[in-house]
C-alpha cells in the first residue's frame, strides 16, 4: 500500500512540476539572443554566425558581422548567413545579398534612413545600414529586391562595400 501511495505522490509532484514549467514558459517571454558585436536583438531573418578558433560569434546581420571581420582579420574560419526565405544557415560566401532595401531588421526605427526614388539613403552612420539581407539564390534575392528595393550583390561585392564603408567611417570618425 505504501508503494502505491508513493507512486501517486510522485506522479502528482511530476504533474505539478510539468504544469509549473509550462506556465512559466508561457508567462515569461523569450528574449531573442543579442548580437555579440552591437548588442542588438538578432532577428530571425538576418542572423549571422562566425566560427573562430575560440568559439562562435553571433551577429544581428551580415553587415554588422562583416564590419567585425574586417576589423579583426584572420580571426574567422567560417561564416554563415541566415537565408531570408528558408531561415536556415547557409554559407555566407555562397549567398547573394540585397543591400539597401527599405526594411531594417536590426536597426532602431527612426529617421536614420529615408527612401528616395533612386534608393535608400542613410542619413546617420549605423554599422548595420544599409540593410544587407542574405539569400541562397540570386533569383530569391532579385524577387526580394523587386519588392523592397536595393541591389543584389555577391558575397565579394557585399564585402567590398562594407570594407569601403568601414574605411569611410574611420576617416570621418577620427579626431
Amino acid at each position: 500500500m505504501h508503494v502505491k501511495q508513493s507512486l501517486v505522490i510522485v506522479a502528482a509532484l511530476a504533474a505539478i512540476v510539468g504544469v509549473s514549467v509550462l506556465a512559466y514558459r508561457s508567462a515569461v517571454p523569450e528574449h531573442p539572443p543579442l548580437c555579440q558585436i552591437c548588442q542588438r536583438a538578432i532577428p530571425k531573418e538576418t542572423g549571422f554566425r562566425m566560427e573562430t578558433a575560440t568559439g562562435t560569434i553571433l551577429a544581428c546581420c551580415a553587415r554588422c558581422a562583416m564590419h567585425h571581420m574586417i576589423h579583426e582579420p584572420g580571426l574567422f574560419k567560417k561564416a554563415w548567413a541566415t537565408d531570408y526565405v528558408s531561415r536556415r544557415m547557409i554559407s555566407a560566401q555562397s549567398a547573394y545579398y540585397d543591400e539597401g532595401g527599405d526594411v531594417h531588421y536590426c536597426t532602431p526605427p527612426g529617421t536614420s534612413v529615408e527612401r528616395q526614388p533612386e534608393g535608400v539613403r542613410v542619413r546617420v552612420y549605423d554599422r548595420c545600414l544599409p540593410t544587407l539581407v542574405a539569400f541562397a539564390t540570386r533569383e530569391e534575392a532579385t524577387t526580394y529586391q523587386r519588392q523592397h528595393g536595393g541591389r543584389v550583390l555577391t558575397y565579394d561585392e557585399a564585402w567590398e562595400g562594407v570594407r569601403q564603408q568601414s574605411l569611410g567611417a574611420e576617416v570621418t570618425q577620427s579626431p
